[in-house]
Order: C-alpha cells, then structure tokens, then sequence
C-alpha cells in the first residue's frame, strides 16, 4: 500500500530507510515536503518500511528526486510496485510527464526505469562525483500520458 508523507513525519517514518551517508539526505528530502510542489510516499510491510519515492512537480511536469528500497526488500519487485503506484497517484494530480536522472554505473536502476516506461533522453557529463573522478547522469523520461501510468 503507498501512503503519504508529510513534513512532519517524513524524518521519523523513514529514518531507518535512509543511511546517515545517503545522497540525498533524509533531512534534505524532509525539508523539501515544505514546498507545494513535493510529492513522497512510502511503502512499508508490516511495521518495516520498505521503499520511498519523492517528486517535485510544476504543471503536468515531475522530476523524480529519490527512490530508494530498503536493502532487505530489494529484488522483490518493490522498486516497480511504488513506481507505479506514484506514477498513478501523479495521474490524479494531473501529471503527465516524469523526468529523473540516474548514475550511470546504477544499472539496477536504470533496468528497472526502462522496465516502467522511462526512455534515455539525455545525459550530464561527469555529473556525480565518484571514487575514480566523476560519473555521467543519464536522464531519462516517461510520458503517462502515453502510458496509461508507469
């Protein structure tokens, strides 16, 4: 089931989600749910949450922030089940196009958003930094209204 964050309870809900090294952070993420135009949710089994996605949207545009599954949930089809759960719920909210960006070593990833409907449509050269130097972003798009959803 995906519910939905607020400011307010983001920090508390997710903080065994998110490391204290993630990129972005937990308290960046929370501090975004300010804005009118932050979107999250979170899925959870039983009394664990097991995934978060959060989106900034303008219009009938939305660029997907973070997704992150807890490492216990992972390969079990969570990543998918909250892409399209939001992906639906940003539907309702008149979005009809999500941008995101992804490293470009997050093969996972990047399997998983071509899975869902996403499409290469760019990328960022030396974008993120990395334990070589730099990494590129490959930015990729979906369009729901084509979809139907993701």
């Amino acid at each position: 089931m995906l519910y939905s964050l607020t400011q307010s309870d983001a920090l508390a809900t997710l903080i065994d989600l998110y490391p204290p090294d993630a990129h972005p952070g937990l308290p960046f993420l929370a501090d975004l749910l300010k804005q009118p135009a932050c979107r999250a949710w979170y899925t959870a089994d039983a009394d664990q949450v097991t995934a978060a996605i959060w989106y900034l949207s303008t219009g009938t545009h939305a660029e997907l922030i973070d997704l992150i599954v807890a490492p216990s949930a992972r390969g079990l089809g969570i990543g998918r089940t909250i892409l399209e759960q939001s992906s639906s719920a940003l539907i309702n909210l008149g979005i009809r196009t999500v941008e995101l960006e992804v490293r470009e070593s997050n093969g996972a990833a990047r399997a998983l958003y071509k899975k869902t409907g996403f499409v290469r449509s760019g990328r960022r050269r030396n974008y993120y930094p990395s334990e070589s130097g730099r990494e590129d972003a490959i930015l990729m798009t979906c369009d729901l209204s084509e979809n139907g959803s993701l």
